[in-house]
């Protein structure tokens, strides 16, 4: 049976933004980038979308139900997992008001070295990184999980800094964040990106989780440490939303 896992990032009302450029990142962290239009999602589609899991009777699961279904749980038909990477602004400014309509859990992977200590005023032609008040302002719903401290970097030759520096560093690196969030062993790859190597070291270090941005369902035979994700990608139509869950 399993479950399908949905990544978002970014939203943005349509009239906002382009399709084209990238935008910018604002974040504590001395880091520049900027995130491809397609990590993007349109408020008005993320209604759509939250509205369609609702009327056809899609089962939300929060992380614990997760956790119970790989210790040999029965989980619900039509189960799916809502993931937020990266904690930009538009995710309380548009997304969870929606969450909260439906009463949705969401699984939100923290890069700790992105949040400030103080709130900016949301300008939706960057992607800004919230405040730590802003994020544990939406607790009843977020379970906060590990997405590095300061590890959340990428470079030309499709590598991230998690590849850069040894098992103890990662180790301190991954304990720091783990130390902020709801779930210090539940991890999702920076960007993605990851190797067999990394598997093999998140293991050595305890992590119990981690999810990939590699589409598929989730069954309790996927490897724990590679499990699918699939990112909403821009403009998705309905149709097309429909072919991401189970």
């Amino acid at each position: 049976m399993g479950f399908s896992t949905l990544c978002y990032h970014e939203f943005r009302k349509r009239k906002e933004i382009t399709e084209k450029s990238p935008s910018p990142i604002k974040v504590a962290q001395e880091y520049e980038d900027a995130l491809p239009r397609e990590l993007f999602t349109y408020i008005e589609d993320f209604e759509e979308q939250m509205n369609y899991l609702k009327e056809e009777k899609y089962h939300v699961l929060s992380f614990e139900e997760v956790r119970a279904y790989f210790e040999g749980a029965e989980i619900q038909e039509k189960s799916v997992l809502l993931t937020f990477d990266d904690t930009y602004q538009s995710f309380k400014e548009y997304a969870y008001p929606i969450l909260k309509k439906y009463q949705f859990p969401i699984v939100s992977f923290v890069v700790l070295g992105w949040l400030s200590e103080k709130e900016e005023p949301f300008l939706p032609e960057r992607s800004v990184s919230m405040s730590k008040a802003e994020l544990e302002s939406m607790n009843d719903l977020l379970t906060t999980a590990n997405h590095t401290t300061m590890l959340h970097q990428r470079f030309a030759d499709f590598t991230t800094a998690i590849q850069t520096v040894t098992d103890e560093e990662l180790k301190k690196d991954l304990d720091a964040c783990g130390a902020y969030v709801d779930e210090p062993n539940v991890f999702a790859y920076p960007f993605g990106i990851y190797n067999q190597n990394d598997v093999l070291r998140l293991k050595e270090i305890g992590m119990e989780f981690a999810f990939t941005c590699e589409p598929g369902v989730n069954t309790q035979e996927t490897p724990v440490l590679e499990l699918h994700r699939s990112v909403v990608p821009l403009g998705i139509s309905l149709s097309k939303f429909k072919e991401l869950l189970v």
